[in-house]
């Protein structure tokens, strides 16, 4: 019987320590790490983006944007500094005169009214191609 108890104790004893770590992170940490689910690193840094080619953005924290592109081809792009206000407000514009996202464009961080709060400038994009599932691997063997 304090066999069983103990083992009980144990089981449930470490049930939070699971989820303490999980706990632990920032919001923009259990962001970038649901899109390291779907993404890898492929190895490739690029200067430019065309815009065609990106089809939403998501704000991982003051730091950091992800941008979704067609296919299977998303961009990580860590600014150049801290952009104040980004990870809480969530949206941001920018303004080209070339169809394409150049690392040095100045961002400018929007409130929930669309007011201009505050600027930053883009990094260098990251390329991550998306992880395959092993479903579509025995779909390619499959054919």
């Amino acid at each position: 019987m304090f066999v069983k108890i103990a083992i009980l104790f144990a089981i449930f004893s470490l049930s939070p320590a699971a989820f303490a770590d999980e706990e632990k992170l920032s919001r923009g940490e259990k962001r970038l790490a649901s899109i390291m689910e779907k993404y890898e690193k492929n190895g490739k840094i690029k200067r430019c983006v065309n815009l065609r080619r990106l089809r939403e953005s998501k704000v991982i924290d003051d730091k950091t944007i992800f941008f979704r592109g067609i296919g299977k081809t998303g961009y990580l792009n860590r600014l150049n500094g801290n952009c104040i206000g980004l990870a809480r407000e969530e949206r941001f514009s920018y303004s080209t005169t070339i169809n394409q996202l150049c690392r040095g464009e100045i961002l400018t961080v929007l409130d929930n009214f669309g007011r201009p709060w505050g600027s930053c400038g883009l990094g260098e994009f990251e390329e991550l191609s998306k992880k395959t599932t092993s479903d579509s691997v025995l779909n390619v063997v499959k054919d």
